[in-house]
């Protein structure tokens, strides 16, 4: 081999390896660093519009973070203690079921209609029972288990201030100096690839930037209406259910439901009449229909150009690989590749690289 190519192939085994050492000496803060790139990520268009007006990135980003301080300082005072006791209202609920002497049984949860058409139907189909099947696909053991890790989920919460306090550091200095990562980073590329990476980057940011920037704002807006129509009906927890319904609103097709389980749940099992079951419905249906007649369309629709079917197989495949959080990311995470090969594609053919 020649002595140049040896050169080379040694180089790029030592960059290799010191990648994979890099990964693996900052794997503790590796969510760090991908949180606070999400997030400024979302900030840029605010602060490189700020520049627009002669103001320095120093400055915006501060007022930016002063203008999000009091806007915690107002979620903090007002919303997060009704959603910690709603939090608790909604597990003290599943508690008194399970503590009851028969806490899986349908006529036990005092669920008047369900409890009457049960009946009815037990007694016109004897062979047909609806609390001992149910009995055995849920298990005492198992929701005992289940509530036991309530106390550790709080303890990750706690956890999580330090999380909170590092990311926004973290995400100053992405802001303030992202040109320079920019810089730094094309500054690597050779002079035949160059042009074509700066498309390829140029292109990416304007097609998936939007597409994620818009599901973000949709998520927010299904949340917001979500949680004002239960309030109207004076759901208990509305507020934390109505977060869960935009939370499973990016999982298409599958969300509005996933989202609605909850709700449902809350009415049936507490004192709420079993009628707000049908109003809640309503409710939903309602946000469903804005969200597709109207959110989606605008916000998401134009920038998001996958079939129906494409968006369903990754849902469902997302699902069965990473469970919820892969039902909510996998549509993005598959977008964004796609955008990644076809840009590729188009740009490689464009600057005559292939």
């Amino acid at each position: 081999m020649e002595r140049p190519k040896l050169i080379r192939l040694i180089l790029f085994i030592l960059s290799v390896l010191l990648i994979i050492a890099s990964i693996l000496f900052y794997q503790h803060i590796i969510s760090y660093l991908i949180v606070a790139f999400i997030i400024a990520y979302l900030l840029s268009p605010i602060i490189n519009y700020a520049e627009i007006y002669n103001i320095s990135r120093t400055v915006s980003i501060l007022i930016v973070y002063v203008i999000l301080a009091v806007l915690l300082v107002i979620i903090s005072n007002v919303v997060i203690p009704q959603l910690v006791n709603q939090t608790v209202d909604f597990f003290n609920v599943l508690t008194s079921v399970i503590e009851q002497d028969d806490p899986f049984s349908i006529h036990s949860l005092q669920i008047k209609g369900l409890s009457e058409f049960i009946r009815s139907l037990e007694s016109k189909f004897p062979s047909i029972e609806v609390d001992n099947e149910l009995k055995n696909l849920l298990d005492r053991d198992k929701f005992n288990s289940l509530i036991g890790q309530i106390p550790l989920f709080f303890k990750s919460i706690v956890n999580l201030i330090a999380f909170l306090i590092v990311v926004p550091v973290i995400t100053f200095f992405v802001l303030k100096d992202e040109r320079y990562f920019i810089r730094t980073i094309f500054s690597s590329i050779s002079n035949r690839y160059f042009e074509f990476s700066l498309h390829l980057w140029e292109e990416i940011e304007s097609s998936f930037g939007k597409f994620f920037r818009a599901l973000l704002i949709e998520t927010l807006l299904v949340a917001a209406m979500s949680i004002a129509g239960l309030l109207i009906l004076k759901i208990p927890n509305a507020i934390i259910l109505g977060l869960f319904c935009g939370l499973t609103n990016p999982i298409k097709y599958f969300g509005p439901f996933i989202g609605a389980i909850p709700t449902m749940l809350i009415i049936l099992l507490g004192p709420t009449p079993d009628i707000y079951v049908f109003y809640a419905a309503i409710v939903f249906i309602i946000v469903q229909q804005v969200d597709s007649l109207i959110l989606f369309p605008w916000l998401v629709g134009k920038s998001m150009n996958m079939h129906p079917l494409w968006v369903l197989l990754t849902v469902i495949a997302g699902g069965y690989a990473f469970g919820i959080l892969g039902m909510i990311f996998a549509v993005p995470v598959v977008f964004l590749i796609k955008t990644v090969i076809v840009v590729s594609h188009k740009s490689l053919k464009q600057f005559e690289i292939i």
